[in-house]
């Protein structure tokens, strides 16, 4: 069958979809993976064919309070309280990812409308699309073909319009600002918001079964590899390191979304620069500062593999990304969480802390004691490496991409429109 992958224009969403598109190809299938022109190199390289859609928006889109309002009063969670703060966070990226497929001043909108008229000219049996994606759901609907999500982390687009749906039914609200959000996406095609065009016919989910998710949407389970790109072996990564060692990721996003320096860096190589310990960093020059001094025991580079590093961790410091986090489950490595107050993290970190896997500072006032004290707990107690084999455990129960491809064979064959 032909498998059309449809991925926003962030690193961050390409890489949890190449292992599927692996096993998809090496069952036999044809696979296309389409995103904006400047991610085609890295799916290439993968050896993966790429669907150059054209250019994102130059810097995120413009997003006026009003409709950031609209979803707080919507979705009405207790202010301040964890979970309030994860959907004030969370509104923001939905908002952020969608109208990025919105029409521009003149009407036109690459990303949308190059991926629809590849979608009628290819036939797809099958759209697999990222939900920050969703016009992933009319190019499904124009081809005639299959429709399924493929997440990259918790389901926040059905999560939130569960919680519309719940305040409806009770009659204490009946605004869905999602469906305002979505309708120039799929209304510029002539489709009407529905849970079908925003869910599709089934969600492809990778992430542990213990993280939140909508109820009542088919799911189809299937285990998280990790891709975290490739490169040649550094020489010295082939030794066993010859004390503890410690990796420092803050994530693809960060230098993209929110380039320049970081001020917690600074408080990490302080806290690192007396302890018996050797501190590998997968930063670039604009994260660390032109001022930050950076200790011996401390190996900077602006890109290696986290795939290729985790191996010889004893644990790792990182900003709470489900690509890295998973990397380091994926090794039964214990991890240091160092948040913001954004979705990712807020979602991930109670769930690392519930299984034992790891720690979580702030931000906001991190000091190099605190990061200090954190990591020598991380390294000397033994319940933190038991945590992170749970988290391995929750990882792995679920069937690899290769085991699932049968199933959406049969699953596309079911639900795609076209003889």
């Amino acid at each position: 069958m032909r498998v059309l992958i449809a991925v926003a224009p962030f690193t961050a969403h390409l890489y949890p979809s190449i292992p599927l598109a692996w096993a998809l190809q090496s069952a036999g299938h044809e696979v296309r993976l389409a995103s904006n022109t400047a991610l085609a190199e890295q799916i290439t390289a993968a050896g993966l064919t790429a669907v150059r859609l054209g250019d994102s928006p130059s810097g995120p889109p413009d997003i006026p309070q009003e409709e950031l309002d609209r979803f707080s009063e919507a979705l009405a969670f207790e202010p301040g309280s964890a979970f309030g703060r994860l959907w004030e966070s969370v509104r923001f990226y939905v908002l952020l990812n969608c109208r990025r497929y919105y029409p521009d001043a003149e009407g036109q909108q690459p990303l949308a409308d190059t991926l629809v008229e590849f979608a009628r000219d290819w036939r797809p049996d099958l759209v697999i699309w990222d939900p920050a994606s969703p016009i992933g759901s009319v190019a499904a609907r124009e081809s005639g073909a299959a429709s399924a999500r493929l997440m990259w982390g918790p389901d926040y687009f059905g999560l939130i319009q569960q919680r519309l749906a719940e305040r409806a039914s009770r009659s204490e609200s009946h605004a869905n600002p999602l469906a305002d959000t979505l309708a120039p996406i799929f209304g510029r095609f002539g489709y009407d918001f529905s849970e079908e065009m925003l869910l599709g016919d089934f969600t492809v989910d990778p992430i542990p079964s213990q993280l939140p998710r909508p109820e009542g949407h088919r799911t189809l389970p299937m285990r998280w590899v990790p891709y975290t790109g490739a490169a040649p072996v550094p020489e010295w990564l082939s030794q066993p390191p010859s004390r503890p060692r410690v990796c420092l990721s803050l994530g693809v996003t960060a230098r993209t979304v929110f380039a320049g320096q970081d001020e917690r860096i600074a408080a990490v190589l302080e806290a690192v620069a007396d302890m018996d310990v050797e501190v590998v960093a997968t930063i670039n020059p604009n994260q660390l500062g032109k001022d930050t001094r950076v200790p011996d025991n401390v190996r900077i580079f602006d890109y290696l593999p986290l795939t290729q590093v985790m191996p010889t961790c004893s644990a790792i410091i990182h900003h709470g990304g489900y690509g890295t986090a998973f990397a380091a489950a994926a090794h039964r490595v214990p991890q240091m969480t160092v948040m913001e107050d954004l979705g990712s993290a807020l979602c991930l970190t109670p769930y690392l802390e519930s299984r034992g896997a790891g720690v979580t500072l702030h931000s906001d006032g991190l000091t190099a004691e605190q990061v200090r004290k954190e990591l020598s707990r991380l390294l000397t107690e033994p319940s933190f490496r038991q945590g992170a084999a749970a988290v391995y455990a929750d990882l792995t129960a679920a069937p690899g991409p290769s085991e699932i491809v049968p199933i959406l064979e049969r699953t596309a064959a079911q639900y795609r429109t076209r003889d």
